[in-house]
C-alpha cells in the first residue's frame, strides 16, 4: 500500500478516471493486463472527459465485483480472499509462467551478473484486501500504518513458494516497496509471518525515503521528490550496478514495472486502485 507508496493524492478514492480504467473490466470479464508483461493494458480506458454517466462503471457495481473477483471470505471480522478464487487462480497462471521463465534463465545462465528477481510488496508479495475492504477503498496513512506496523497482511497466494524457490536455486530475492522506512520493522516481520524464508534485511528489503529526511542515497537524485518510476528504476539501476543481473521484476502496478533495468516484467492482478 504506499506504492511510492505513501500512496499518492490521486489513490485518495475508489473510483478515479485510472482507477475505473483498471476496475471496468471486472464486468465485462477481464483484468487489467493480469499476465501480461506490464505494458499491454487489456482494459480500454474510460473517456478523460466523459458526457454520459453510462460512460463511467458505476461504484457500487465495481465494488460488488471487486469482492466476487477476490472470493470475499469473512475470517472473525475481517475479510480475506478465497485460496480458491478468481484471483488466487490468476496469480498463479502469473507465477506458472514465471517460473517456466525462471527456469529457462537457470538452464541457460546467460548475462552478466548474479541471478536476481525483485518484488514488490503491497499486492505483490502481501495482498491488503483485508485493508481495502476496511476502509471502503479510501486509503488512509494512520489506518494504513496500523495495519502495516501490525503485521496484519496475509500472502499473496503462491508468492512466498515462488521466492523461495528462486532463493533455493541460487536466485537472489530483493524487496523494493514505497513504504517509507520507518515501516522497516512491520515490512520485514509480515513478508517473514507469511512464509517468505529470504532473507528481508536491509541490504534485500528497500524501502523508500521521505521528505523528513536529512540525507539520500548518491543513487537517488531525485529523492524524495521522486516518481514511482524513477525511484523504482533507479534501485534497480543501483542494484545492478552492484553485480547482479535481474531476470524478474514483479509488481501490481505499471510503475513498479516500468523504467527498465529488469529482463521481463510480471504484473500480478490489482483492480483496488491505481498508482501512476
Amino acid at each position: 500500500m504506499t506504492k511510492l507508496r505513501e500512496r499518492l493524492p490521486v489513490r485518495k478514492t475508489l473510483l478515479s478516471l485510472a482507477a475505473v480504467t483498471a476496475l471496468a473490466g471486472l464486468l465485462s470479464g477481464g483484468v487489467a493486463n493480469a499476465t501480461g508483461s506490464g505494458h499491454d493494458r487489456a482494459v480500454p480506458p474510460p473517456p478523460a472527459a466523459p458526457t454520459s454517466a453510462n460512460q463511467i462503471q458505476n461504484i457500487d457495481q465495481v465494488k460488488t465485483a471487486i469482492k466476487a473477483y477476490y472470493g470475499d471470505t469473512v475470517v472473525g471480522d475481517e475479510h480475506f480472499p478465497s485460496a480458491t478464487g478468481a484471483y488466487a487462480r490468476e496469480v498463479a497462471g502469473v507465477e506458472a509462467g514465471a517460473t517456466q521463465y525462471l527456469r529457462a534463465r537457470l538452464a541457460q545462465r546467460h548475462g552478466h551478473g548474479r541471478l536476481a528477481i525483485l518484488l514488490d510488496v503491497d499486492d505483490t508479495t502481501l495482498v491488503t484486501y483485508n485493508y481495502e475492504i476496511a476502509v471502503n477503498f479510501v486509503f488512509n496513512p494512520v489506518s494504513q500504518a496500523e495495519y502495516v506496523n501490525g503485521q496484519r497482511f496475509r500472502e499473496v497466494p503462491g508468492m512466498p513458494a515462488l521466492a523461495n524457490w528462486a532463493a533455493a536455486h541460487g536466485i537472489t530475492v530483493f524487496f523494493l516497496t514505497g513504504r517509507n522506512h520507518t515501516q522497516r520493522d512491520g515490512t520485514a516481520g509480515n513478508l517473514t509471518k507469511v512464509g517468505f524464508t529470504v532473507p528481508v534485511d536491509e541490504p534485500h528489503l528497500y524501502l523508500k525515503y521521505v521528505a523528513t529526511d536529512t540525507s539520500f542515497p548518491a543513487y537517488l537524485p531525485c529523492a524524495p521528490t521522486c516518481s514511482t518510476t524513477d525511484y523504482k528504476s533507479l534501485t534497480r539501476q543501483h542494484i545492478e550496478s552492484l553485480g547482479y543481473d535481474i531476470v524478474g521484476n514483479f509488481g501490481d502496478q505499471f510503475s513498479d514495472l516500468n523504467g527498465g533495468f529488469a529482463d521481463r516484467t510480471f504484473k500480478l492482478p490489482n483492480p483496488m486502485y491505481f498508482l501512476p
